[in-house]
């Protein structure tokens, strides 16, 4: 009976400690949203941003909005402009598209200033073969 009354109460202290994350820290962060793998995101003034477990922050708190992480990167926003950050927390495409659409076969199709095209996975412009390629495996999907 006593291992199971300190079973509980380790149960509700851990329970109580994941679910932190939705009370304002003494850290200066507004909201840090539970640990996963190691990382938490944070939130401050409306912006987000990311803590590593010594609480150092590797994302700044600069974004209005962070999508899950994905193959080691994450889209970002800022004013209504997308781009992808990596683990490092290095924007490694740019935030300056109007639209970024899923990865698909290594492409993505992107919209900027009216205009679309297709980028790879380091944020460069697809070759003209690799647009070709795309436009037949979007088709036949």
């Amino acid at each position: 009976m006593r291992g199971f009354l300190l079973s509980i109460v380790v149960l509700f202290s851990v329970s109580a400690f994941a679910q932190k994350g939705g009370k304002k820290p003494a850290s200066g962060y507004d909201i840090i949203h539970p640990f996963k793998n190691g990382i938490a995101k944070v939130e401050k003034d409306g912006k987000q941003g990311f803590i590593n477990q010594a609480g150092e922050e590797f994302v700044p708190v600069k974004y209005d909005q962070i999508y899950p992480w994905e193959k080691g990167r994450a889209k970002v926003v800022i004013a209504g402009k997308y781009g992808f950050i990596n683990e490092a927390g290095d924007e490694y495409i740019p935030v300056k598209y109007d639209f970024i659409g899923p990865f698909k076969n290594g492409l993505a199709i992107v919209s900027l200033n009216g205009r679309r095209g297709l980028i790879n996975e380091e944020g460069a412009a697809a070759s003209r073969r690799a647009q070709c390629n795309a436009a037949r495996a979007f088709s036949t999907s």
